[in-house]
């Protein structure tokens, strides 16, 4: 029998958010530095760039259902508590460096805002740009959604099917 393990979502984490604020720094020099856009593109959303944490969701999502397939409890509310540690883990430092971008104009993706913005205060394309945006979307619709999605599939996958009699 598989040996049950104690949940600590911490420790768990902690080098997945390693890892994701040194892809996030590296994106923000790779902007700075002026790199080609298909490897950090300075437009709102940074849509397409190579350099960026939002594909590490999924990966992250299959390495923590892997790592709690024998934690007590269910792997789908594990999974859930887990995808939400880390994406806030993930996102904090992004939403600080989009403040003082955004305050700073640094001229980056942490600072670009859709068109519909364009008329706001720095204070509130801050807040709903960055704040309200990186904690409801990029952490609980997208970092869960798609962790989630991979993560379960991948413990399909992975598990064997029952002996039938």
């Amino acid at each position: 029998m598989a040996e049950r393990t104690e949940l600590n979502i911490r420790k768990l984490i902690a080098v997945p958010a390693v890892i994701t604020l040194a892809v996030t720094l590296l994106r923000l020099v790779g902007e700075f530095m002026n790199l080609p856009d298909w490897l950090a593109n300075k437009e709102a959303g940074g849509a397409g760039a190579l350099i960026g944490i939002a594909w590490l969701a999924p990966v992250f999502g299959v390495y923590f259902a892997g790592k709690l397939a024998d934690a007590p409890g269910k792997l789908w509310m594990n999974l859930l508590k887990t995808l939400l540690a880390y994406g806030l883990a993930a996102r904090i430092p992004v939403i600080l460096i989009m403040g003082f971008a955004t305050f700073g104009n640094w001229g980056t993706h942490y600072d670009a805002f859709p068109p519909n913005m364009a008329d706001m205060s720095p204070l509130m394309k801050f807040l709903l740009g960055g704040v309200v945006a990186q904690l409801v979307f990029w952490v609980c619709i997208w970092t869960v959604g798609t962790g989630m999605l991979a993560g379960l599939i991948a413990s399909k996958i992975r598990s064997p099917r029952p002996a039938t009699v």
